[in-house]
């Protein structure tokens, strides 16, 4: 038997290929909505050192949990259409008693080469997308409207979308509403000159995140509540441990990092400024400035170099923990004592190794007490 040649499967991308490419491009244009893309530009590593996507190499904000919550999003997005199904959310039992939304996750697709040629490369997680076909009008107190930004949780190819010829043309989004964290900290839109293309609020899109649409404000003012009623009601005395003072006009390499303090917090030179310190950099500030990180163990000081920030060095006071210094060198005590014959030990010691207990060993030759107490009750004379 012979076979004519004749295959499905095409190796090159053919004008069987290029034609089916362009109706999917044209059902997903016209029968689609429309997304506004905010690619994830580079991620800063835990030096905090910048590096683009896409550069060589394995890079990532926190060690410890294996995350990339420093995160730099384009100025610039990039608008695809995309087709979904609406489905309304359902209830979750999530144990006895209690169960709430399944948390309003979508399914997008997309025409794959409009994505390439778009971004350059494919949408990866951690990229967010705006929806302007979810535009809220209404929203209470505001004039101004909002639409709705997710984040993409998963990026692959949509096995469904195979063609006859064995070729892919559709790419599959999963997405996730998100939330007001670190992650997305860069995309918030602060009216900042020569920042986004478009005001927050635009109709065309891409103006990034309104702070004023997140809870914090109500979240600092339920704190500051708590703490006027902590003073009010005990003895409560806020106690920041994390201040540093720097000396006016002088290089803090040679002079000098911190200035000393008293208990109440006062510095000792009073040409000394408070250096600003929070869990995140500044976005804008002057070379020469610095700035002290509180969310590393111990702190670390930084002075901001054309570029990027530098380390200097770290705040390596010990935090306030209203205990005396005498009870907390007794109790963490690691210093060592030396001996005339040159054994060294050290000073806390475990009290079984200086304290023995005066009972006699008898675990391997256990006596017959029952014997003993009979024989000295008969060699007990009789009448006493």
């Amino acid at each position: 038997m012979s076979t004519t040649g004749f295959h499905l499967y095409q190796k090159e991308r053919s004008n069987n290929y290029n034609y089916i490419d362009r109706v999917v491009k044209n059902f997903m244009e016209m029968g689609g909505m429309l997304m506004h893309v905010y690619p994830m530009k580079s991620i800063v590593d835990s030096n905090n050192v910048e590096h683009l996507i896409g550069e060589e190499g394995l890079y990532v904000s926190d060690n410890v949990f294996s995350e990339n919550n420093q995160r730099r999003y384009s100025r610039e997005t990039f608008d695809l259409y995309g087709v979904t199904q609406m489905k309304q959310p359902t209830w979750t039992t999530l144990f006895s008693g209690l169960s709430s939304l399944d948390g309003d996750e979508k399914e997008i697709w997309i025409h794959y080469n409009s994505m390439i040629s778009q971004l350059g490369r494919k949408i990866i997680v951690g990229d967010v997308i705006e929806f302007s076909w979810i535009r809220d009008l209404d929203i209470l107190g505001k004039e101004t409207a909002a639409n709705k930004f997710y984040q993409v949780t998963s990026s692959e190819r949509d096995e469904a979308s195979w063609a006859p010829n064995y070729k892919f043309h559709i790419w599959l989004l999963k997405l996730k509403p998100i939330t007001d964290s670190p992650e997305f900290a860069d995309l918030f839109n602060h009216g900042n000159e020569d920042d986004f293309y478009e005001p927050t609020g635009s109709d065309n899109g891409g103006g990034g995140l309104d702070p004023e649409m997140t809870q914090d404000n109500n979240l600092i003012d339920i704190n500051d509540k708590n703490l006027e009623e902590a003073e009010e009601d005990v003895s409560f005395r806020l106690h920041d441990e994390h201040h540093v003072y720097m000396l006016k006009d002088t290089n803090p390499r040679k002079d000098g990092r911190f200035i000393p303090i008293g208990i109440d917090g006062i510095p000792a030179e009073l040409n000394a400024d408070q250096v600003p310190m929070g869990d995140s950099f500044p976005r804008y500030a002057e070379v020469g400035s610095y700035y002290l990180k509180t969310n590393f163990n111990p702190p670390r000081l930084y002075v901001r170099e054309e570029g990027h920030w530098k380390l200097i060095g770290y705040d390596a006071r010990t935090k306030w923990m209203g205990v005396p210094n005498i009870l907390l060198q007794s109790v963490n005590n690691t210093d060592t004592v030396s001996f005339n014959d040159g054994t060294e030990l050290t000073k806390r010691q475990n009290i079984k190794d200086l304290v023995k207990a005066r009972v006699k060993k008898e675990h391997n030759a256990p006596k017959d007490w029952k014997k003993i107490v009979q024989q000295r009750f008969e060699d007990t004379p009789t009448g006493i």
